[in-house]
């Protein structure tokens, strides 16, 4: 092999290798903004229905809040990969940062929010009833704030106009999905 071939399979390794940062971080961030969603769903529509079995309102909740949100991170991921698609060299390093600062910030918080919903599932009455009081409440409070830190340190020291708008657009996104389904489907009449 010649050092030009060898110089190219470096290339194409090293391009492969950038395809899978990028996809798995990609990835990373869409199951978290599509779980959020459903979860917003659901939060519209509590304490809005008087029935006594409310599971079936809560799933079709949840796919409506997960399709409000797979709309909106759709259009988002169309701009970023129409403008990587136009210059792929130039963007790519920068979204691979901006993508794994913002999983800095959203790990952590997801990892809690998870621990907790396990913890309310498996625990007794009393005590599933005291993690949504110091765990679930405070954290659905905390979101907004949560998702402006990761926005805000995602184009940290970026300069790149698609990082910039990757981020704000995805993180309008995800703040809007549960006033949209609340508006769209459960406001009082």
């Amino acid at each position: 092999m010649t050092v030009t071939n060898t110089a190219a399979a470096a290339g194409v390794a090293a391009d492969a290798s950038t395809f899978a940062t990028v996809g798995t971080i990609a990835a990373a961030l869409a199951v978290v903004g599509l779980v959020d969603a459903a979860f917003a769903g659901f939060r519209a529509c509590t304490g809005r229905d008087a029935r006594i079995d409310k599971r079936a309102l809560h799933r079709q909740a949840a796919r409506r809040g997960l399709a409000v949100g797979t709309l909106w991170l759709t259009a988002v991921a169309l701009v970023a990969l129409a403008a990587l698609a136009a210059d792929l060299t130039t963007h790519t390093g920068e979204l691979v940062a901006a993508g794994t600062r913002m999983l800095q910030v959203l790990t952590p918080y997801a990892a809690v929010v998870a621990l907790s919903l396990i913890a309310y599932w498996v625990l007794p009455m009393r005590e599933s009833t005291f993690v949504i009081l110091v765990g679930l409440g405070p954290m659905t409070l905390a979101r907004p704030l949560v998702v402006l830190s990761a926005v805000t340190w995602a184009v940290a020291g970026s300069g790149d106009w698609l990082v910039w708008t990757v981020a704000l657009t995805s993180g309008l996104g995800v703040l809007a999905v549960e006033p949209v389904v609340h508006h769209r489907w459960y406001r009082p009449a």
